[in-house]
C-alpha cells in the first residue's frame, strides 16, 4: 500500500514540474503563474514613463515609511515593489557603467560583487533578450541578521541609461519564482518612443 502512495506521490509532482514547464512558455498576457496559482499581470511605467515592464498586479510600490525602514541608506533604489506577504520584494535605479556590453558589464558586476560579499553563494548568470534590448542577471543565495534568502540582480541599457535591479524572495520559494522573473524581465522596453509618437499625431 505504501508503495502506491508513493508512486502516486512522485507521478502527482512530475505532472505539476510539467505543468510548470508548460506555464513558463506561454506567453505572457493578463496573468502569469506563479507557483500553482495565476495572477493578474500588467504593464507597469516606470522611472517616469521611460521605460516599462509586466509585474504580477499584487506587486505595488511599498509604502514610504517601509522603505525607509527597510532601506536606510538614503540612496535606497527609487522603484521599490513588493507583494503583500512581503515575501517577494523587486527594485529598479539607475547604474554608472561603462560604455561596454552588457556581457562585459555583467561579468565585471558579478566580479565586484563576489569580492565584496564573500558569504553569499553566487549560482548561474545569463542573457535573456527583451524587445529590444539584453538584460544580464546573476543570481545568488544572500544572508541577513534573520537567515537567508533569494536574490536575483539584473542589468541593461536602455536608450542610453544603465538602469540595475534586484529581486529577492524566501529562498524557499526559489524555485517557484526564478523562472517568473527571468521570464518578466523579457518585457522590459522602452517607453521613449510613444511620447514622440503622440507628439507626431497631435500635429
Amino acid at each position: 500500500m505504501e508503495e502506491v502512495e508513493y508512486s502516486d506521490k512522485i507521478i502527482l509532482a512530475l505532472r505539476e514540474k510539467y505543468r510548470q514547464i508548460q506555464a513558463q512558455r506561454e506567453a505572457i498576457g493578463d496573468e502569469i503563474l506563479i507557483g500553482n496559482q495565476r495572477i493578474a499581470a500588467q504593464r507597469i511605467e516606470l522611472f517616469e514613463g521611460k521605460c516599462s515592464m509586466i509585474l504580477p498586479e499584487n506587486m505595488q510600490d511599498m509604502p514610504e515609511l517601509e522603505r525607509e525602514v527597510q532601506y536606510r541608506s538614503s540612496n535606497r533604489p527609487v522603484v521599490i515593489k513588493t507583494i503583500p506577504d512581503r515575501t517577494a520584494t523587486f527594485t529598479l535605479d539607475k547604474y554608472t557603467a561603462e560604455n561596454e556590453e552588457v556581457t562585459v558589464k555583467l561579468k565585471k558586476l558579478c566580479q565586484d560583487m563576489k569580492k565584496v560579499w564573500k558569504q553569499n553563494v553566487f549560482y548561474d548568470t545569463g542573457i535573456v533578450q527583451a524587445e529590444k534590448i539584453q538584460v544580464g542577471w546573476l543570481d545568488y543565495k544572500a544572508f541577513c541578521a534573520t537567515g537567508n534568502f533569494y536574490a536575483m540582480t539584473f542589468l541593461f541599457d536602455l536608450e542610453g541609461i544603465d538602469y540595475i535591479g534586484n529581486f529577492h524572495c524566501s529562498f524557499a520559494k526559489y524555485d517557484i519564482w526564478k523562472s517568473v522573473i527571468l521570464k518578466l524581465l523579457t518585457t522590459i522596453r522602452s517607453e521613449g518612443g510613444k511620447e514622440e509618437e503622440n507628439e507626431s499625431r497631435a500635429d
